[in-house]
């Protein structure tokens, strides 16, 4: 008789990446950022968890802000909480990196005039299908949970309170789009790429061998007792070298233990890593070593970084700081209201702490 095979496919963990969508909901006067209203929080979430991520949004951070903030005001502070101006556009910066966009409160005087700025938080704006109003909420979809409405700034108005919501030029829709959106999937690898090196030596012994037990097939619950007792004994990273020391009533009862062969995933993951930093660097359009980042085995060369920064400079982060400016000179109603000092490694090396 012919023998008879069945294959079944094993099912596999599909991620499906959050995208970035705008959806309007029957009732709602805002519209969702996100298919579910959550997609800043997926942003912020990535920053939190990705090395790399947050190392080339903090480090373009601080080339944004420079070496200070020169303000028309002899007094920095710009609300009642004490905030300076420096701090401000610090927190622009990097909703501007993580978010593609910012929003701050602006509030005015009896004459119309900028009496205190208020930065918020991009995570919790939303914005109407007009785009004529702003919604903040720090509880979003959150049952009770009910969101502020201001009018959006309009510089040819009166307006006591207004918010001015920002987008950069990425944006074709109402919400704002990350400069890396095309590396989600690469940021999203990058740290599980870290997870399974962390779980494989917590779980090491799992994956490395098979211990078998010859002398009949126990109930359930002394299968857990012994499971519990092996983990317990010889998995993790802190029972590195221990030996396993058995005793036996005959050859036949022996414990065997048999190592697994090495596939090789800490090799490819290892590749692979590689493969995705280098992606979510050209999101940026960044070279690593602006970012401390050197090859293997080469050392730091000053020159290469200088032609690197003067190109890096010019064609992402000065642009940046121009609409920054340009944004609070608008409030402001003057066109020197501030001015970001360029970073300079100059200025490093006359302070005596040459990179050399």
């Amino acid at each position: 008789m012919d023998k008879k095979f069945e294959f079944s496919m094993i099912p596999t963990n599909n991620r499906e990446i959050p995208q970035l969508s705008e959806v309007r909901v029957s009732g709602k006067d805002y519209v969702n950022w996100g298919t579910d209203n959550k997609f800043p929080d997926y942003l912020w979430d990535l920053y939190l968890k990705s090395a790399t991520l947050q190392s080339i949004i903090n480090g373009n951070v601080d080339y944004i802000c420079g070496n200070g903030i020169e303000f028309f005001k002899e007094d920095t502070v710009i609300n009642k909480y004490g905030e300076e101006i420096d701090e401000f556009v610090k927190k622009l910066a990097t909703d501007y990196e993580i978010f593609g966009g910012f929003a701050f409160n602006i509030i005015e005087d009896f004459d119309g005039n900028v009496a205190e700025l208020y930065w918020m938080d991009m995570r919790n704006v939303r914005v109407d299908e007009d785009e004529k109003y702003v919604y903040y909420c720090e509880k979003w979809n959150k049952y009770g949970q009910k969101a502020i409405k201001y009018p959006i700034y309009n510089p040819t108005k009166r307006q006591k309170s207004s918010v001015y919501f920002y987008k950069s030029h990425l944006s074709r829709g109402l919400y704002p789009i990350p400069p890396y959106i095309g590396a989600l999937a690469a940021i999203e690898t990058s740290t599980e790429i870290g997870k399974f090196h962390l779980n494989n030596i917590l779980n090491n012994l799992t994956s490395s061998a098979i211990i078998s037990f010859n002398n009949g097939i126990p109930t359930d619950e002394e299968k857990r007792a012994l499971e519990e007792k092996i983990r317990e004994k010889f998995s993790g990273s802190e029972n590195a070298g221990k030996f396993l020391l058995t005793f036996n009533d005959s050859k036949e009862n022996a414990v065997t233990v048999e190592r697994l062969s090495e596939d090789g995933m800490d090799q490819k993951f290892h590749t692979l890593n590689d493969s995705t930093k280098q992606e979510i660097f050209t999101a940026f359009r960044a070279q690593p070593m602006l970012f401390g980042l050197l090859p293997d085995n080469t050392a730091f060369n000053k020159m290469e970084f200088l032609e690197s920064f003067e190109l890096y400079n010019k064609t992402v982060i000065k642009p940046i700081q121009k609409v920054i400016m340009n944004v609070i000179n608008t409030v402001y109603n003057t066109i020197d209201s501030i001015k970001i000092i360029p970073f300079s490694l100059d200025e490093i090396n006359n302070e005596g702490n040459d990179i050399n």
